[in-house]
């Protein structure tokens, strides 16, 4: 599974609430997502090298409160599926699969005694910060709590690790702790009810907010910042508020790096990604992992014709008129990519069209039996094609 930096973890208790979803910039990144969600496999972002991709997005559409098993475009395969499907070969990959899996609503015995075998005799995942943390939260997804010895033998593994400033470095040798290890370990220690007020935590915390951008993101991209604000919210605190917001919020930062086709950027200068986008998005839902998968319904995310006019079979005596509407708060119509043919022939150039009409006048219509292809794209990629007949008066 991909990771931020050389590890990215997880955070809070199994049961923790996850937030909703209603509206931009959440509902506009789960519609990017979605987007790409390939209808045979079920996986989203199946591009090769890029499987994590698929694991990501699960924990981003658990933390917004949906069901992976819910996520289908049309096919058989789910998110849930596709997230179980995933090889896992590292211990790393084993660890974060299982964090994963949690959200899914797929994890096993089977899965919870791979997991149980990563751990080395001092308590550590391979003696590393990332593991570690990461080996913290997947015990806690597959079941362990968190004073069940082995957690407790990774916490104080974790705790051991940290570097004299107070956070944790993703490089091992580092001498300086960064912003996605920090981030990291607070969500580990959090997953096991780590009091706030703890001086472990409080110097993580100090930590992290001594490394902020002078923007207010973290290490000047949109992944390292999401994983702060997750981190943040864990410690039971607002990202948009206080210290974290002086002189630039990351979620201000995170905005400002979301195109309109919902993508997130994982630096300025760069194109939307999958990982970046769903990272962030699990940043936006409020979420905190390991998370269980949600019970709010999912929507159709692609474009709906709500009105034609005229209707079926009927005669064009007046404008020839559709209108369409996308998902509340996702990413809207593209009116640069809605097409329509008549008899085969596309005439999209004699249309007006909006985001949320098309129209034609009579006059370009040709007499007699017509038979209407409209085909609505919304700016993620989502398409819809609706076919009926009508009859040109000319």
């Amino acid at each position: 599974m991909r990771t931020l930096g050389a590890a990215l973890v997880v955070v809070g208790g199994i049961a923790v609430a996850a937030g909703t979803a209603a509206g931009a910039p959440l509902e506009r990144a789960l519609d990017y997502l979605s987007a790409r969600q390939d209808p045979t496999t079920g996986a989203v972002g199946p591009q090769a090298g890029r499987a994590a991709d698929t694991a990501w997005a699960a924990l981003a559409v658990a933390g917004a409160g949906e069901a992976p098993s819910a996520w289908t475009r049309g096919g058989a395969a789910s998110l849930a599926a596709a997230v179980s499907a995933q090889p896992a070969d590292t211990p790393g990959d084993i660890l974060r699969q299982a964090v994963a899996r949690r959200a899914a609503g797929t994890v096993d015995d089977a899965l919870a005694a791979r997991v149980a075998a990563q751990q080395s005799a001092d308590g550590s995942f391979g003696g590393s910060a990332g593991n570690t943390a990461w080996g913290v939260l997947a015990l806690r997804a597959v079941g362990r709590a968190a004073d069940d010895a082995a957690v407790v033998a990774a916490v104080r593994s974790l705790v051991a690790l940290r570097l004299p400033d107070g956070g944790w470095a993703s490089a091992a040798g580092s001498a300086a702790s960064d912003a996605v290890a920090t981030s990291t370990g607070i969500q580990a220690l959090r997953a096991v009810r780590m009091p706030v007020s703890d001086p472990v935590l409080a110097g993580a915390r100090a930590r992290l907010l001594a490394l902020r951008d002078p923007t207010g993101g973290f290490s000047r991209s949109a992944v390292p910042t999401a994983w702060a604000v997750v981190a943040i919210r864990a410690l039971g605190e607002r990202p948009g508020r206080g210290a974290w917001a002086r002189g630039g919020s990351p979620l201000a930062v995170l905005e400002g790096l979301q195109d309109p086709d919902g993508g997130v950027r994982p630096t300025p200068g760069s194109r939307p990604a999958v990982f970046a986008t769903a990272v962030a998005a699990l940043a936006w839902s409020q979420g905190v992992l390991p998370v269980a998968p949600g019970t709010r319904a999912t929507p159709n995310r692609a474009p709906r014709v709500v009105r034609r006019t005229p209707a079926s079979g009927d005669v064009v005596r007046g404008v020839f008129s559709v209108r369409y509407v996308d998902e509340r708060g996702g990413t809207g119509i593209d009116p640069s990519r809605t097409t329509i043919t008549v008899n085969g022939r596309d005439v999209t150039r004699r249309a007006r069209i909006t985001p949320f009409t098309l129209q034609v006048r009579p006059s370009a219509l040709p007499r007699g039996n017509l038979a209407i292809t409209l085909r609505v794209r919304d700016r993620a990629g989502h398409s819809t094609e609706t076919a009926w007949s009508v009859v040109g008066a000319g």
